[in-house]
């Protein structure tokens, strides 16, 4: 009777163990008492692979990037590392040229466990591939047995996350100067009858704080610095956005701010909605937007499946506090399409505003 009781106790935690994960050791980032854990595991496949994998042009503001050897990466620090801020996101202002900040912001996700899925050099952009994240069930909702196996068995029970940044380099008006937006985009395991599938989840801001912290320390700034800046508050006067639509259909954004403050706010939003920048000029106000069947959150409103829609943003000065920015169909077709597409878009550039 002893042996088939044992034997029942090794069965339900073979079983158990095959629900679960082995934790293994991983990198830490902190700011308080919060806690990131990523995997390292470079053999691992990545969890989304892109459409539309290009090589990177470097015919435009990097085109005087830092060459590397093969083995040797050559990195250099700045002591002057600042957190910039308004009311809906954080950036970094450090005193390093573009193409050596691309260099070492690169090596920063790569040195936590990051592949670098796709980049476009020439408008500084770079987006890691989907890596890993630990996650453990609380004790209490385990039951006891679980819980006790759990430790015994060095396991941890939950669906696995997985996160992926989007980096954005922009020059300053010093050349000596670069601007730094992260952005963190997630996905999660959730149970769809007998199928475990990856769908989109909110993003956790505070481990996006993180990741932005522990980059200005490895770019040179004091970690105690580093934290002060990051905590440190900034309450500003909103004003109202307009939207409102042209006579074709399309609609019409009229942000409170200047041409040059709405091109950042422009650039950020595009970023948290997962929007791909094909490419993009500041001096004339422009962003080539491109949406790709099957590829992000607005894909869906896209209904052609074997093609590739590239749309322009076009950012006018209306007045001196107030800028336009209009949707323009490359194709100019005026179909039900395109100003779907654009109301959906514009509607949530405005919401995050």
């Amino acid at each position: 009777m002893k042996n088939v009781n044992y034997l029942c106790i090794v069965l339900t935690s073979l079983i158990l163990a095959s629900c679960s994960k082995v934790v293994e050791p991983v990198k830490k980032a902190g700011l308080g008492s919060l806690s990131l854990n990523y995997e390292v595991n470079e053999s691992k496949d990545s969890l989304v692979i892109p459409p539309d994998l290009t090589s990177p042009n470097v015919q435009g503001i990097f085109v005087d990037k830092v060459e590397v050897d093969d083995d040797i990466v050559i990195l250099k620090k700045s002591k002057n590392v600042k957190v910039m801020r308004d009311n809906y996101r954080r950036w970094l202002l450090v005193d390093l040229p573009p193409e050596e900040v691309w260099t070492s912001s690169k090596e920063f996700f790569r040195s936590y466990g990051f592949n670098i899925e796709n980049e476009n050099q020439s408008i500084g952009i770079f987006e890691t591939e989907f890596l890993e994240i630990e996650t453990k069930v609380p004790e209490k909702s385990l039951g006891a047995i679980r819980t006790a196996l759990a430790k015994a068995l060095k396991t941890q029970y939950g669906l696995p996350i997985a996160d992926k940044y989007r980096v954005r380099i922009e020059p300053t008006e010093s050349s000596l100067k670069s601007e730094i937006y992260v952005t963190l985009s997630s996905i999660g395991e959730v149970t769809s009858g007998a199928m475990r599938v990856w769908q989109p989840r909110d993003k956790d801001v505070e481990i996006e704080t993180e990741m932005l912290l522990k980059l200005m320390v490895f770019l040179g700034s004091d970690n105690s610095d580093a934290i002060a800046q990051i905590k440190s508050n900034l309450n500003l006067d909103k004003g109202k956005v307009i939207l409102s639509e042209a006579e074709q259909g399309y609609p019409i954004l009229l942000l409170p701010l200047s041409k040059k403050e709405s091109w950042s706010f422009i650039g950020w939003a595009l970023d948290e909605l997962n929007v791909d920048i094909n490419d993009r000029d500041e001096l004339a106000g422009s962003y080539f937007i491109k949406v790709t069947p099957d590829r992000g959150f607005f894909s869906k409103l896209i209904n052609t499946v074997s093609s590739v829609k590239t749309y322009q943003l076009v950012l006018k000065e209306n007045t001196s506090s107030m800028t336009k920015v209009i949707f323009v169909d490359l194709e100019d077709k005026n179909d039900n399409e395109a100003i779907q597409y654009s109301t959906e878009l514009f509607g949530q550039i405005s919401a995050k505003f």
